[in-house]
């Protein structure tokens, strides 16, 4: 009898693949690039003693963010078999529920812990520096394996109990927010109120707080090894929760047997059946695309949800430290709301055309009705519209509110600030139309092109997102550090405007020759020795 067999068949399969190389192989590549950076870009500003820890916690910070990210290879891995109904044909096996979840984890993980241990040769580049000493090394090790397999447990559990792509990535995305900023939100409050004590046992179930606690001064390493096994426990938790419950929630549910609320749930997010008929009479005559993809209200409310808790959390900040002592604040804000914006419109800009192109809807519309590619890109861009361009405006608003805010501070005498915060903010604001724009194209071709939904949404963020400021970063390495703020300043719009023009240049092009080709064959669907035969003639 095997033991854990899913978990030996998906070891072997991986190992003979070449995607297992490649990911190894590129993940050091950009260790590399990231190390060499960092070590050229500390050079200049601190001390020679320095530097070595400094760069060993700007890659640990690296390190942590790379494992939350890669919980998303785990967020849909059982929620998809549920929709396609595979899901039901391991349990007429002699499986259980631990071997399906641990099958999976395998699966999904074995990649990237690939990856991460490719990257650690990197930071033991900082042995050379000076300042880290072996011990606190592995410690980092320790805590990111940690946090890795935390992330990927987190993400197996919430797709355990989702059907929906989208619904187990945000799921995923608020648990591991969850115990990633809210025990140390809770440590603080309660050393506020003056249980230090409590205070620290409420922060070791965060595992970032390992990863903080690696140097060798007795106070720093004290919490190390109990929230590495706090963590540790949870994680091994979320897995036994998700064995238990697997083997009994992969049916499909009937209303009455679904979760109490679900029915309210939906009815609350797409509306009664008055309002939906008043909406789908309205938006009908503007645009049925439009219809199609406005119907569920529960993003435009998110968007606004996360806005309103990031300006909570800046005024309590602001109020902590004084309004003419929190001007870096002000920069803090301004980049976290753009960064909402940004991804949830990368979200919802691939998550429509993808989903309407898997399940066929869009060739239906192209085959069955006098519907045009342009109609449907049309309702596309009026979607979008509507779903952000009120919390588009606000942002600006905001933007420009603490722009007048940090001049009357300036013009008070009250603090001291020059004309590179407002050409920050100016630049932001500029930048964030540019991006909206370039995103919502973009997004489009990718959703096309893609045939994995977060292949579309990585692709997205990689294009608009990523390597303008890499590029940025790059032309910063060698100037002189009283002259890199202007000179960011310089380049940062020239190679985000850039970037943007062509980048969706090229998506609409794309989209508006190769659209229909796209929705006619789905990539995803084997054509065989004669179709290809077939679409090579008809070329």
């Amino acid at each position: 009898m095997n033991v854990l067999p899913i978990v030996i068949r998906e070891l072997r399969v991986a190992s003979r693949g070449a995607r297992l190389y490649r990911v190894r192989f590129w993940t050091a590549v950009a260790a590399i690039a990231c190390g060499s950076y960092l070590m050229l870009w500390l050079n200049s500003l601190t001390a020679a003693a320095a530097r070595g820890s400094l760069v060993l916690a700007s890659l640990t910070g690296a390190g942590l963010l790379y494992c939350a990210i890669l919980a998303w290879n785990a967020a849909d891995c059982v929620s998809r078999e549920k929709r396609e109904g595979t899901l039901g044909l391991l349990f007429l096996t002699d499986l259980r529920g631990f071997d399906v979840v641990l099958g999976k984890l395998c699966a999904n993980a074995l990649q990237s812990l690939y990856g991460l241990i490719a990257a650690f040769p990197v930071a033991a580049c900082v042995l050379v520096l000076g300042g880290v000493a072996l011990q606190e090394l592995w410690r980092v090790l320790l805590a990111l394996l940690n946090a890795f397999f935390f992330s990927h447990a987190a993400g197996l559990l919430v797709s355990t109990f989702s059907r929906d792509q989208r619904r187990a990535t945000g799921g995923t995305i608020a648990l591991l927010a969850a115990f990633l900023l809210g025990p140390p939100a809770l440590a603080a409050w309660l050393r506020y109120q003056g249980f230090a004590s409590g205070g620290l046992w409420v922060e070791w179930f965060s595992p970032a707080y390992a990863c903080t606690r690696v140097n060798l001064t007795g106070a720093g390493v004290a919490g190390f090894w109990p929230s590495l096994l706090l963590v540790q426990l949870c994680a091994w938790l979320f897995l036994s929760v998700a064995s238990t419950a697997l083997p009994h929630c992969w049916q499909e549910r009937s209303r009455r047997t679904g979760l109490p609320g679900g029915a309210r749930f939906g009815r609350w997010c797409f509306g009664s059946p008055s309002f939906r008929a008043r909406l789908r009479q309205r938006l009908l005559d503007i645009n049925p695309f439009l219809w199609l993809v406005s119907r569920n209200r529960l993003g435009s409310i998110l968007v606004w949800a996360i806005l309103a808790l990031v300006l909570c959390a800046w005024s309590g900040l602001v109020a902590a430290h004084g309004l003419a002592n929190s001007l870096d604040l002000f920069v803090l804000v301004i980049f976290v709301n753009h960064s909402v914006i940004k991804f949830w419109m990368v979200s919802e800009s691939c998550a429509h055309l993808g989903e309407s192109r898997r399940n066929g809807a869009l060739e239906l519309l192209l085959a069955c009705t006098p519907f045009s590619v342009a109609d449907i890109l049309r309702g596309q861009w009026q979607g979008l519209r509507r779903r952000f361009f009120a919390p588009l405006l606000a942002v600006l608003l905001f933007d420009a509110l603490l722009i007048a805010l940090s001049l009357a501070l300036a013009f008070s005498g009250s603090a001291v600030l020059g004309l590179h915060f407002v050409a920050i903010a100016i630049t932001a604001m500029i930048l964030l139309v540019a991006d909206f724009i370039a995103i919502g194209w973009v997004g489009m071709w990718r959703a096309m092109w893609e045939k994995r939904p977060r292949l579309a949404v990585l692709q997205t963020i990689l294009r608009v997102m990523v390597v303008p400021t890499a590029l940025v970063s790059l032309t910063l390495v060698g100037v002189p550090a009283a002259d890199r703020l202007g000179t960011a300043l310089i380049f940062w719009p020239l190679c985000g405007l850039g970037f943007d023009v062509v980048f969706a240049a090229t998506a609409r092009l794309k989209l508006l020759t190769e659209f229909r080709a796209q929705t006619a064959v789905p990539p995803d669907i084997p054509l065989g020795l004669l179709g290809e035969l077939g679409q090579l003639l008809g070329k």
